[in-house]
């Protein structure tokens, strides 16, 4: 099924909801919230955010997504100054509080992993890709999320996709614009139905068409997966190149 050559290609999150989809959510909650007052405003969002939680069923991506942006919001409110990773960590350590079995989730641990490689490891990777910004930083992204999550696909699946890499670079843009059009037409377009809710939700069919399309052609592709012995080798050269240089620099060794 569909769900299954998702998964193959490295495109499961997809399917889910994600942190792109939460951080959608605090933007919208924000701005109506815009003329209510300083101080009843972040209680208020975080509110919203725990009912968006409520309403998708509290997955453990979820959770992880909401309570970061619940934390990071409040901070940057109080004016106070945080880091993504430190929001992650925080949220992390009180949802483990909560519920200590989330620890056993493959879903969280990939959430955590994901956003971890993205906030740490993103900047110095993008730093050192070549390209344009608009090419270079969805490559960043996608390499820092899987260099982390790698080992955990390894070692609960065996394997991890060769082609997850350039399928997540090519569907970036178009997830992008369905998330953004689906969470805002596409609410209206679910409310009214028929033939008015059809031709609003038409102009993503084209785009939604290219996901699947590029999910179906890198599952084709021969070798779309490499097993744990050339991945964990590939794992640490790909680490090397990121840190090694990043570590000189900080010594003041040239890179």
């Amino acid at each position: 099924g569909q769900r299954a050559t998702f998964r193959s290609v490295g495109l499961s999150h997809l399917l889910a909801v994600s942190g792109q989809n939460v951080a959608f959510v605090l933007v919208i909650l924000h701005l109506v919230l815009g003329s209510v007052p300083g101080w009843v405003r972040p209680p208020l969002i975080c509110a919203g955010l725990a009912l968006f939680a409520l309403v998708t069923q509290l997955e453990p991506s979820v959770l992880r997504a909401t309570v970061t942006a619940g934390i990071g919001y409040w901070a940057v409110a109080s004016g106070r100054r945080t880091s993504g990773a430190r929001s992650v960590a925080v949220a992390v350590g009180a949802l483990l509080l909560v519920d200590p079995f989330l620890a056993q989730s493959i879903g969280f641990q990939l959430s955590v992993l994901a956003s971890l490689g993205i906030l740490v490891l993103g900047p110095a990777i993008s730093a050192r890709l070549p390209g344009p910004a608009w090419l270079r930083i969805p490559m960043a992204v996608t390499l820092s999320a899987q260099l982390l999550v790698s080992p955990l696909l390894i070692v609960s699946f065996g394997s991890v996709s060769l082609v997850s890499i350039p399928a997540n670079v090519l569907v970036g843009w178009a997830v992008g614009l369905v998330m953004v059009w689906g969470m805002s037409l596409g609410l209206v377009a679910g409310l009214v139905g028929g033939s008015l809710g059809a031709v609003l939700v038409s102009p993503v069919r084209p785009l939604l068409w290219w996901i699947d399309a590029v999910a179906r052609f890198a599952s084709s592709a021969p070798s779309s997966s490499i097993d744990a012995q050339t991945a964990t080798v590939g794992l640490m050269v790909a680490g090397l190149l990121v840190v090694v240089p990043s570590s000189a620099r900080r010594i003041g060794v040239p890179a």
